[in-house]
């Protein structure tokens, strides 16, 4: 046989052996994803519905037209809420660090008193307000399935066809004709009983027709029905969810319009650069017209998926070069909560420059997502944003709740806050990017950092000098009040920041503060002036602890 000839006949199998194995691959196709707080496992299926397993407490059957083709289902088992530190990759060190009562703010969110229902409710109540990131979630996971499926059913086939080829020697259409000849009936009576076989078996299987459930009526369930212990309990669950659903919804959305009619009468700024005066972020007269770069600064989400939408909004309304985190965008940090770091991510432009730390209340889990998503993780190493080099490195810390702050690489706070010392001496950079700032005290202090922004303490700080430079501590992003839930309209204050940086000398030149409050309103404030750094005539000891 020719080369032409064989080529061709090798794409003929690939394409034969491609259309036989797809159903295949899309019929067996399953991933290990999330639903809502929960882990769960997901499972391609041909009846049309998708079913939500609960286990014990039933399932939740919905119809799946209007979501897949070719009458398509999906089945996911739902399985327990992870809880940090479960995990070998979680366990944390035996060693663990207590916060005393002076430290300088307050750190965890739940304050150990957590109400697990409470956190239920807000959890589905957050999955219903944003679904698209889960549904973007269940597609990319069970798309990539089907494709490594596919493919190696593909590879497989096709070469058992080529090994044959070998074995067999080329086999001619009229060879196989011969072979054939005379067994047509035979073969026409093999086909029929497997079509009719197949078409009794999927009739005799067809599952009942749903019996909607009223309690789901308006909802987005609507059409769905309940198995077993859960529907006993469903009215109740569906009316909680939907109201929390629909109260965030009104007060972040109320939030964004008023943000958007205090911007527009914002104060603008007439501060002096290095280069020159710096007009507004889009000013298009007064001054100089000094280059610079803008930032929008945020810390401690903790979860909060209704203030990403707000922020999103300030980094469109600044035109911001770059986003700042500071960490803790989660709770816990377990696998579940990458949900709330892609609802973020989601609100932010996907060709924005993003850097963030490793917050106390975030784990190894969220800073390996953060970096699947293209985001830049400084892991004790620098990072450049719109011309900018940031340097930084994770909280050593890993709080649980009920069980406080435990050590993930060995070290304390004090420890760690010297060995960052240590490297920040030798390492070129302009911004440090810490979440606490007592572990960039030091680098302050030793002139090794002009700058440091950070987070953790839940109330802002500075600008103000600090040692031989700068620090600015931002409030938290999310409104994270101690003892309450973060998700769901604000019980505190809720901040974030939007920093202009001089591009020739890399310094920030002044800061505007935007506040949500619990009401609803925003306020933007006047640009704030950063100082410069300036030494200081007596210096704390060198052994002086970071907590200090």
């Amino acid at each position: 046989m020719s080369v032409p000839r064989r080529l061709s006949a090798l794409l003929v199998l690939l394409a034969t052996t491609a259309v036989i194995s797809l159903p295949w691959a899309v019929l067996s196709a399953e991933a290990d994803l999330t639903f809502g707080p929960h882990e769960a496992h997901y499972e391609v299926t041909a009846d049309s519905r998708l079913t939500l397993d609960f286990g014990p407490l039933g399932k939740l059957l919905l119809p799946a037209e209007k979501h897949l083709p070719a009458g398509l289902g999906l089945a996911i088992e739902v399985g327990e809420i992870p809880v940090a530190g479960d995990s070998d990759k979680e366990s944390p060190a035996a060693a663990s660090e207590r916060r005393t009562a002076k430290d300088a703010g307050p750190d965890d969110p739940s304050g150990g008193t957590l109400d697990a229902l409470g956190g239920d409710v807000a959890s589905y109540a957050l999955l219903f307000s944003s679904p698209q990131t889960q549904i973007d979630q269940i597609v990319e996971g069970l798309t990539r399935d089907v494709l490594t499926r596919w493919a190696l059913a593909v590879a497989v086939l096709s070469g058992v066809g080529v090994a044959l080829a070998f074995a067999f020697g080329p086999i001619r259409p009229g060879d196989v004709w011969r072979v054939l000849a005379g067994r047509e009936l035979i073969a026409i009576g093999v086909v029929t009983v497997l079509a009719f076989g197949g078409l009794g078996v999927a009739a005799l299987n067809r599952p009942d027709p749903l019996v909607p459930d009223p309690a789901f009526a308006g909802t987005p369930l609507e059409g769905g029905q309940l198995t077993g212990r859960l529907g006993g309990v469903i009215d109740t669950g569906v009316k909680a969810v939907e109201d929390f659903a629909a109260k965030n919804d009104e007060f972040y959305g109320g939030a964004i319009t008023d943000l958007h009619a205090q911007w527009d009468e914002r104060p603008l700024t007439g501060n002096w650069s290095a280069r020159g005066l710096v007009p507004g972020p889009d000013a298009t007269s007064g001054g100089i017209g000094a280059n610079v770069s803008t930032f929008v600064f945020g810390s401690d989400l903790h979860c909060n998926v209704g203030m990403a939408q707000v922020l999103g909004e300030v980094v469109s309304l600044s035109y911001a070069d770059g986003y700042i985190d500071g960490g803790d965008i989660t709770m816990t940090g377990t696998s579940a909560e990458n949900y709330c770091f892609d609802v973020l991510d989601q609100e932010l432009p996907e060709d924005l420059p993003k850097v963030v730390v490793k917050g106390n209340h975030d784990s190894t889990e969220t800073t390996d997502h953060a970096k699947s998503r293209g985001w830049e993780v400084l892991e004790n190493s620098r990072a450049e944003l719109a011309g900018v080099t940031f340097f930084g490195g994770p909280d050593p810390r890993r709080t649980v709740f009920g069980s406080g702050p435990q050590l993930e690489t060995g070290l304390t706070a004090d420890q760690y806050a010297q060995k960052l010392r240590q490297e920040a001496c030798s390492t070129d950079f302009d911004i440090m990017l810490i979440h606490d700032a007592r572990i960039g005290a030091p680098s302050l202090r030793a002139g090794c950092a002009d700058y440091t922004l950070s987070g953790h303490w839940h109330r802002r700080v500075g600008p103000e000098p600090s040692g031989l430079g700068v620090r600015y501590v931002s409030s938290t992003t999310g409104g994270a009040l101690a003892d309450s839930l973060t998700p769901g309209p604000l019980k505190m204050d809720a901040e974030l920041s939007v920093i202009r940086i001089d591009d020739r000398t890399k310094q920030p030149i002044d800061m505007q503060i935007i506040t949500v409050g619990p009401d609803r309103k925003v306020t933007v404030g006047p640009w704030i002036r950063f100082p410069e750094p300036v030494p200081l005539v007596a210096q704390p000891p060198e052994g002086t602890s970071a907590a200090a």
